[in-house]
């Protein structure tokens, strides 16, 4: 580690057994370090030394949480940690295709899920739902510029913890087993952070937090589905326990189909005395049959194509890479945010909805922002409709307003693709959100269809009458025909739709 920098850490103080004593210039050592990594290279070594040596797990988490009465102390420690966790994509811009480069983004990003591991602790959010809550209990008139500043930092370091990407080799974990992420939730949730931000999604005088608010709620439910947390807690029937049972006794007969066929392969003679055989009706280069040099069991899978190289796909041509499998969360964290969803769907949905809409026209976010209310839209019409549709806790979503605002970034992302080449993927991830927003809204308006309540059906008559149409309809047929029913409306196939965490692109950050 640099002298300089070793010395501004050994001034902090030191930890014995569970209490931390602090230096009495601790304070002017935490400003030294937010100077050092304001005046950082581009290779982040002030960031790498900080981590290598464990300076937020042994002395900035024990002075927030034994310390936290001394406001100075608090406000520069939660202004280091922000800088310290924010996400290894806004150190470096892009992910680095130069090998050195690349280097310290996984190093950084290695010590980034080091510090989520610190950060799932029930006294660490303990302490910042505290402050949060003192802040908020401070009327607009007696709220100060620091407190405001205050209020977004806090947001800001929970929206870094939990932006974090998990690590798979590292949680090696089978489903219902808690991930790191699952702890830190558990944590907020023990915490009384998530009541804190349905009060901030709800608030009439909070509106100013409605980004980071939804953006925290996406990060929270990054991993989860919405018809698999809306059954979670609910009883299984006979036929779903059946189904079960039959799908892993069909896994059981392929396994041993598979392990019967190697057996079979295997040989007890060196494969160059498997002998030569003549495919009869196959010709060759020539006018002579093909000669095959391998065993008989392999014959069907012979091609003409074996052992030649494949033909290289450019790049921007390339499919995307799948992503990677979903594991389910710990059934206590699952119940956890099903309860957190449906109170947020009755108490600030269609408001924190309407806030963000209105922010993202008048253009008052960050670039990307409009991802977090596609997400949002996605989602939770999706477990509506999975938990009992109504159609009073999503009106915000069901309007022409949304329905134009999503067919807009629909085109938006697809004349970008056209024009920006280089970055195809990352606008085919939006435009994808947008078309997953789009066939939930499709669904929303069958389900209305379909609901009991002639208030609610007319809803939908009037919702899709105000809709123009965008080509004039063809001259009526003079001939005769029967009437057909209307088909009912079918879920959209989406190759690889699912509702997976959203751009991770972080929102506003004003310690940019």
């Amino acid at each position: 580690m640099n002298c300089e920098l070793l010395a501004t850490c050994s001034a902090l103080g030191c930890l014995e057994g569970d209490t931390y004593h602090k230096e009495p210039d601790c304070l002017e050592s935490v400003k030294d370090l937010i100077r050092f990594l304001r005046h950082e290279d581009e290779t982040r070594e002030v960031r790498q030394q900080l981590g290598d040596a464990q300076i937020l797990q042994n002395d900035l988490l024990p002075l927030l949480v034994q310390h936290a009465s001394d406001a100075q102390l608090f406000d520069a420690i939660i202004r280091l940690l922000v800088n310290l966790t924010q996400p290894a994509l806004l150190c470096f811009g892009k992910v680095p295709q130069v090998p050195g480069e690349r280097h310290h983004f996984l190093q950084i990003t290695s010590h980034l899920q080091a510090y989520k591991e610190a950060f799932a602790s029930e006294k660490v959010f303990g302490v910042l739902s505290e402050k949060l809550y003192d802040l908020l209990q401070l009327d607009w008139e007696q709220r100060q510029e620091e407190d405001a500043l205050l209020i977004e930092r806090i947001l800001l370091l929970v929206r870094n913890v939990l932006h974090v990407p998990a690590e798979p080799t590292e949680e090696k974990s089978v489903d219902d087993d808690a991930s790191a992420h699952d702890r830190v939730l558990w944590a907020v949730h023990l915490s009384g952070m998530d009541d804190l931000l349905q009060f901030l999604a709800c608030a009439t005088s909070e509106a100013q937090w409605a980004l980071h608010v939804l953006e925290v709620i996406a990060l929270m439910l990054r991993d989860q589905t919405p018809e698999q947390l809306a059954a979670t807690g609910q009883p299984r029937i006979a036929a779903q326990q059946d189904e079960d049972a039959r799908e892993l006794e069909a896994l059981r007969q392929r396994e041993m189909v598979e392990r019967r066929s190697r057996l079979r392969q295997r040989g007890t003679r060196h494969s160059r005395f498997g002998g030569s055989y003549i495919i009869q009706g196959l010709k060759s280069i020539g006018d002579r049959d093909v000669v095959f040099h391998k065993g008989l069991h392999n014959v069907c899978h012979y091609s003409s194509d074996l052992g030649k190289p494949g033909a290289r796909v450019p790049r921007h041509r390339q499919p995307p890479p799948d992503p990677t499998p979903r594991r389910r969360s710990a059934r206590n964290v699952r119940l956890f945010l099903r309860g957190f969803c449906e109170d947020f769907l009755r108490s600030g949905f269609n408001r924190l909805m309407a806030l963000v809409k209105e922010q993202l026209g008048r253009a008052r976010a960050e670039d990307h922002d409009e991802t977090f209310y596609l997400w949002a839209l996605s989602f939770f019409l999706g477990f509506s409709r999975a938990r009992g549709f109504r159609a009073e806790l999503v009106s915000e979503a069901l309007s022409v307003s949304a329905f134009h605002a999503v067919e807009q970034q629909l085109r938006f992302c697809y004349e970008m693709m056209l024009i920006d080449k280089p970055q195809i993927p990352a606008w085919a991830r939006r435009m994808h959100l947008a078309l997953k927003a789009y066939q939930e809204l499709l669904l929303s308006l069958q389900e209305m269809d379909r609901a009991p309540d002639p208030a609610v059906r007319h809803g939908s008559h009037v919702l899709k009458s105000e809709c123009p149409p965008r080509f004039p309809s063809p001259d009526p047929c003079p001939l005769p025909c029967p009437s057909l029913p209307f088909p009912s409306l079918t879920p959209l196939r989406v190759a690889g739709a699912t509702s997976s965490s959203p751009e991770q692109s972080p929102g506003s950050d004003s310690e940019r």
